[in-house]
């Protein structure tokens, strides 16, 4: 699906029912791709009967359960975010066990017009990890999916899914990432410290769209001199 005009309306990073959204970054090369694939699992996106990304679904399947229903949240077992034409990005990674922070970057260079991404959960390859990428960007923004991996998580205003169920969700997903083994100190970062992850700071380069938006576009431009 192209969300490039709708990604700050459909995609919930913060879930207020307590489902913990999950992520994952792309392996870390030297050269930033120009398209940025970020891995997702257990994210809930809205379908508002009138947008686009509705109609699309049931273009593709008209028998998807979506129709039976108005303005359905739908939760994606699994989904990939794909953002194109990629001028920068940032990775913070925040370990709650070792209380301590790792950075990765690339480019940080930008200009007036340019729109940022803020994409963040829980890590997908490393435990009590919190993982927030930053991607800027000039092109188009897809979500990528199997129909397989739709639930519908709310109608209207009912959840449909029980507290109970949340925790479970919560547990094995956490379990399985334990059961991976991998020590986030092992992870090929440049340590590359961007300004822009403080608020203050990137408030005088970028605005967002929306007050509780994660898509926000550059109000002027940006050579990245000042960050170490």
């Amino acid at each position: 699906l192209d969300i490039t005009n709708y990604y700050e309306t459909m995609l919930h990073f913060q879930e207020l029912i307590g489902l913990n959204v999950f992520i994952q970054f792309p392996v870390i090369t030297e050269q930033l791709p120009t398209s940025y694939e970020i891995n997702l699992e257990n994210i809930a996106v809205n379908f508002y009967n009138d947008a686009p990304a509705y109609q699309d679904v049931l273009r593709n399947n008209p028998n998807n359960f979506i129709k039976d229903y108005e303005d359905p949240v739908i939760l994606l077992k699994k989904s990939k975010l794909v953002i194109n034409n990629i001028k920068c990005a940032q990775i913070l990674m925040v370990n709650k066990v070792k209380k301590k922070d790792y950075f990765h970057s690339w480019d940080i260079q930008f200009s007036r017009g340019d729109f940022k991404i803020i994409c963040y959960g829980k890590s997908l390859d490393y435990p009590d990890t919190m993982t927030f990428i930053s991607v800027i960007y000039i092109g188009s923004v897809e979500l990528l999916f199997d129909e397989s991996d739709m639930l519908l998580h709310t109608i209207g205003t009912e959840i449909l899914f029980s507290q109970k169920e949340i925790e479970a969700i919560n547990t094995k997903q956490a379990e399985k990432i334990i059961t991976y083994g991998n020590n986030i100190e092992d992870l090929n970062i440049n340590n590359r410290y961007s300004r822009l992850w403080e608020p203050d700071y990137n408030n005088q380069f970028f605005k967002r769209t929306d007050d509780y938006s994660s898509l926000s576009v550059a109000i002027k431009d940006y050579d990245g001199s000042d960050n170490k």
